[in-house]
């Protein structure tokens, strides 16, 4: 295991404990201004990836942070292989037999990873609140007509609900991405069901993705509220007839 007082850039590496979640979650907090590409072998095992080679230093801390904590959560999970990719579109490319997903917000960072025996889905967002004159800005973008009630009004909606949606859409997009290859709006799915006292929701198909992921298709998650972020996880899907 990585002594981090020698790279003082990732700070405050921890298992997240997710009830029900068949895998393993690690998170961090890291600093920007302590980055250095020197670093990247020391914490992955590996050269930073050519793709990055030219990318500001903002992007190569993130890239960076979420793949050391990936690999983290594929050394506890007793993966013999720790690289993820990078495919189409910048999609992680897991290691046989394991799914993941990575998400990171200003300087916080997390991975969740478990074995494709025990689910085959998986997408994580976590988003810092949007403020009210961002809310508004995107609102039309994020919701679809059936939700607004959930936000309040359309004009003036609550930017916690909001970002809220915005994250569990993004987790549903990189849980699918895999398997459906493609980039989709948000649109195509509505949410159903907020639940704040079992941190709880649930999206559903409004249209279809492909013959397995028909209109219809319900999509559970979790979702917990922090002091100024959003954490979503959605690992499945219950088809309603």
């Amino acid at each position: 295991m990585l002594n981090y007082a020698t790279v003082p850039y990732i700070k405050h590496v921890s298992e997240k404990k997710i009830l029900g979640f068949p895998g393993v979650c690690y998170q961090c907090r890291f600093d920007t201004g302590g980055y250095s590409d020197s670093n990247v072998m020391q914490l992955l095992g590996e050269d930073l990836h050519g793709s990055l080679s030219l990318a500001v230093t903002k992007r190569k801390s993130e890239f960076v942070a979420g793949r050391y904590m990936a690999r983290q959560a594929l050394i506890a999970l007793g993966s013999t292989s720790f690289t993820v990719g990078i495919g189409t579109n910048r999609a992680p490319l897991w290691p046989d037999a394991f799914v993941g997903s990575i998400s990171h917000s200003k300087e916080y960072a997390i991975c969740a990873v478990a074995n494709v025996a025990n689910i085959t889905r998986l997408g994580i967002d976590v988003e810092n609140f949007l403020d009210e004159k961002s809310a508004r800005d995107i609102v039309g973008s994020v919701l679809i007509r059936s939700e607004y009630t959930l936000v309040g009004t359309y004009s003036n909606p609550n930017p916690v609900i909001v970002t809220l949606i915005f994250s569990a859409k993004e987790s549903l997009f990189k849980a699918l991405y895999p398997e459906i290859g493609r980039y989709f709006d948000f649109d195509v799915v509505q949410t159903k069901i907020i639940n704040f006292k079992t941190g709880i929701f649930s999206l559903e198909l409004v249209k279809e993705l492909n013959p397995s992921l028909p209109v219809g298709t319900r999509f559970e998650g979790i979702f917990e509220l922090g002091a100024d972020t959003v954490f979503t996880m959605i690992t499945g899907s219950i088809v309603v007839s």
